[in-house]
C-alpha cells in the first residue's frame, strides 16, 4: 500500500520538475504530463485503499492476487505466454527487417533492427544458459 504513496510521490515530482524546467510544446513536457497523470491514478487509488469502506474489498483482492501468483497452472501459464510472445516478435522483427531491405529503407533503420533480432537471441539463449545453471 505504501509502494503506491511513494511511487506517486515519485511520479509528481519528476512529472513538476519536467514541466518547470524545460520549454512547453517539447516532448519532455508532454513526459512531464505524462507523469502528473500517473501520479493522480496513484493518489487516487491510495486514498480509495484507505477508506473504510474499501477495506474489505482491498483485502479480498490482495488474497486473490496472492492465490493467483502461487498458482502452479498460471504461473505455466504466463511462462508459455512468454515464450510465444517471443517466438512471434523474433518472426516479426525477421520479417520487418526483410521488408524493409526490399523497399530501400534507409541502412540505420535496417542495421538497427538486425541489432534488435541479435541482440533478442542472445538475451534469449543467455537466460536460458542462466537458468539451467540455476535450477
Amino acid at each position: 500500500m505504501k509502494k503506491n504513496l511513494v511511487l506517486a510521490s515519485l511520479l509528481f515530482i519528476c512529472g513538476i520538475s519536467f514541466i518547470t524546467i524545460l520549454p512547453n510544446g517539447s516532448i519532455f513536457f508532454e513526459i512531464g504530463c505524462g507523469f502528473l497523470g500517473g501520479a493522480i491514478v496513484n493518489f487516487y487509488k491510495y486514498i480509495y485503499i484507505l477508506n473504510p469502506k474499501n477495506k474489505l474489498q482491498y483485502e479480498e483482492h490482495l488474497k486473490t492476487e496472492q492465490n493467483n501468483l502461487k498458482d502452479e497452472r498460471k504461473i505455466m501459464l504466463r511462462e508459455k505466454s512468454g515464450r510465444i510472445t517471443y517466438i512471434i516478435m523474433f518472426v516479426v522483427l525477421t520479417i520487418l527487417n526483410i521488408v524493409f531491405t526490399f523497399i530501400g529503407g534507409d541502412k540505420w533503420i535496417i542495421i538497427t533492427l538486425w541489432v534488435v533480432i541479435a541482440f533478442k537471441y542472445i538475451c534469449g539463449v543467455a537466460v536460458f544458459y542462466y537458468l539451467a545453471k540455476k535450477m
